[in-house]
């Protein structure tokens, strides 16, 4: 389709309260569009003209429901002639305006699928009729409205055949999400075909060239602007985040107003010489402060995740505070380097619509929230995914080995050991007697146990806090797929898939009272250190985006000790991950080098294991 003169060649994206909503976005401008987030009820006035497509994202709400709904302008659907790309909830608001039919499903679609596709669709030419899609909805289409034809449908596990994608002219609507590229390889090119196939939109093939180089002078002069020669503490941790923030905001700061700062919390790696040493890169110095006594005093006795990650965001304000008397100052901003992730899953979405907290980041406790109220709080990157952060790492001239590290959480160890009293809570013995039922159907080699821990999750743009599984007797690492849907299949009870690496049996196991004590932080610094080692020398570092190792509070045929979790993760945005399996992403032989090393070099741990669950349905971290 060729762009007429008059059409915009601004994208409208209306936000309906999905945690997506910021992808959408992006995935526009990386086409070449600039785009805007407006409210879902934004009028039709005030889009005909400056508009030239409008997209409707996805939500956490319930369209099979009477409640209230986030809905967009009736006129828009019906009298605008605009093009419309509904994704996941948007296509179930195009669906139901015209006459369709929404019902709840039996069975939630959460994670990869497979769905079939009409090449011969506008939407879809070019591309592969069988496409992989993230999909993460529990409402689907019934009923196709008049005039709307099915250009993409596939099979449920149960054998119903849904609806995966419809249209009706310049209208199109898709259940799964494109904006997520990382589970929709085609979906960059979904964006590409609606916006100029469809829609008839002239791309501006500099426009993200423009869009970093605006970046980076725009932000600098509004850290300028709010700066007025006030003071400014920085916490840098060494991690992409935290030393890009530095390195962008130090240039718009007189260097005597600011105060860079490592904070030794006590739940670091055994890397703090490292980290000091990369720290250098962002030419301004940085002071180590040692808080290890403050952090885990007031995290004694601690043991819910979210608790856990207010203390550590209330323990690095206190310290902030402390900083602000020594220098004698009346106050001071504080710089930090939160990305999008990081806000998107507080709950503090920059669009219309609430987003549901899916794990309190330490950077986004209240008392954070407070400064930011007082107009005492710096956060550059806000809305920038971690991809983006390393391109603008690159153009800032920071070097790879900065740019590329691995993530390393804000609260360090306290989310990586999973907090136990011991006290064993009775086991679901029915869960798992239809679990191990699920899985003799498979095949009769592995057996199941439900373990009496429990971690957060994430599906349909909400949090979950269920029970994880550990699974043992693999020897098939080429066939794990169906092993990584067993939280579909058990909604609602179980959100993380465990599979037993070490000799030791699964038959029995006791919960250990695990708490963040010098020895259990101990334990896991070791087995960190240990996967790094083994990473660096099987040459797979930069082929993992992270590999989080966590400390939990199970032992296994044995009283006392604890269990270590690997989970190596693949992604550019953090807001989904794909875990990295044996075989298939990595060397089998790492695997069993790690498991080796920690039994027989760490005392007190009965087992290792791996942790096989994509985000969704499990969160990157287990707490």
């Amino acid at each position: 389709m060729t762009k007429s003169p008059s059409v915009p060649n601004r994208v409208a994206v209306l936000d309906m309260g999905g945690q997506y909503i910021d992808l959408v976005k992006k995935a526009v401008e990386r086409q070449g569009f600039p785009a805007d987030i407006l409210a879902s009820t934004t009028p039709l006035a005030q889009l005909v003209g400056r508009y030239g497509a409008i997209i409707i994202s996805g939500s956490p709400a319930n369209s099979s429901g009477d409640t209230a709904l986030p809905y967009p302008d009736d006129a828009l659907l019906e009298q605008s002639g605009l093009p419309i790309l509904g994704i996941c909830y948007g296509m179930q608001v195009l669906a139901k305006h015209f006459g369709g039919q929404i019902e709840r499903g039996t069975e939630r679609e959460e994670g990869r699928s497979i769905t079939n596709v009409d090449i011969s669709h506008p939407l879809f030419q070019g591309s592969k009729a069988e496409q992989t899609a993230l999909f993460t909805h529990g409402d689907f289409v019934t009923k196709l409205p008049e005039e709307f034809t099915v250009i993409g449908r596939h099979q449920l596990k149960n054998g119903k055949e849904v609806y995966s994608a419809i249209s009706r002219g310049n209208h199109v609507g898709v259940q799964f999400h494109p904006e997520v590229f990382d589970d929709t390889p085609e979906g960059y090119d979904m964006f590409r075909r609606f916006l100029v196939d469809i829609a008839g939109l002239a791309p501006d093939s500099s426009f993200m060239a423009k869009q970093l180089h605006d970046f980076i002078t725009t932000k600098q002069a509004e850290i300028k602007k709010s700066v007025k020669g006030r003071d400014v503490i920085a916490f840098v941790s060494g991690g992409v985040d935290s030393s890009v923030t530095l390195t962008l905001a130090a240039p718009a700061i007189p260097p005597g107003n600011l105060h860079a700062y490592y904070i030794d919390n006590g739940l670091m790696r055994s890397e703090d010489e490292d980290v000091i040493e990369l720290l250098k890169h962002t030419a301004t110095a940085v002071e180590r402060i040692d808080a290890k006594a403050d952090f885990l005093n007031a995290l004694k006795g601690a043991i819910d995740p979210q608790e856990k990650r207010r203390i550590i965001g209330r323990s690095f304000i206190e310290v902030q505070n402390q900083l602000v008397a020594k220098l004698g100052l009346k106050e001071a901003l504080l710089l930090q380097g939160t990305n999008a992730a990081d806000r998107i899953e507080s709950g503090n979405s920059k669009g219309s619509q609430h987003t549901e907290v899916i794990k309190t980041h330490h950077n986004q406790v209240q008392e954070v929230q407070d400064l930011k109220a007082r107009g005492l709080l710096l956060e550059p990157l806000d809305d920038l995914f971690k991809d983006e952060v390393r391109a603008l790492g690159q153009a800032l001239g920071l070097p790879d080995e900065v740019v590329f590290r691995h993530p390393f959480p804000g609260p360090g160890l306290g989310i990586r050991v999973l907090c136990s009293d011991g006290k064993t809570a009775p086991s679901d013995k029915r869960l798992e007697q239809r679990l191990q039922k699920f899985i003799d159907s498979k095949t009769k080699d592995l057996t199941a146990r439900v373990l009496p821990i429990s971690s957060v999750g994430v599906g349909g743009d909400e949090r979950s806090y269920l029970s994880a599984v550990v699974v043992h007797g693999v020897r098939d690492w080429q066939d794990l797929s169906w092993l990584q849907t067993l939280p579909a299949n058990f909604r609602g009870s179980i959100n993380r898939v465990l599979i037993a690496l070490g000799p030791q049996s699964i038959d029995s196991f006791k919960l250990t009272s695990t708490m963040l004590q010098s020895s259990e932080l101990e334990q896991l610094r070791a087995a960190d250190k240990i996967v790094f080692e083994e990473m660096r020398a099987y040459g797979i570092l930069r082929r993992i985006q992270q590999c989080p190792v966590a400390l939990l509070p199970i032992s296994f045929n044995k009283t006392g000790e604890r269990t270590i979790a690997l989970r190596p993760v693949n992604t550019s945005t953090f807001m989904t991950v794909q875990a990295m399996l044996p075989e298939r992403d990595l060397p089998l032989a790492f695997f069993e080098r790690c498991v080796e090393r920690i039994l027989s070099d760490i005392p007190g741990i009965s087992q290792v294991v791996l942790d096989i669950t994509n985000k969704p349905p499990a969160t990157t971290e287990f707490e």
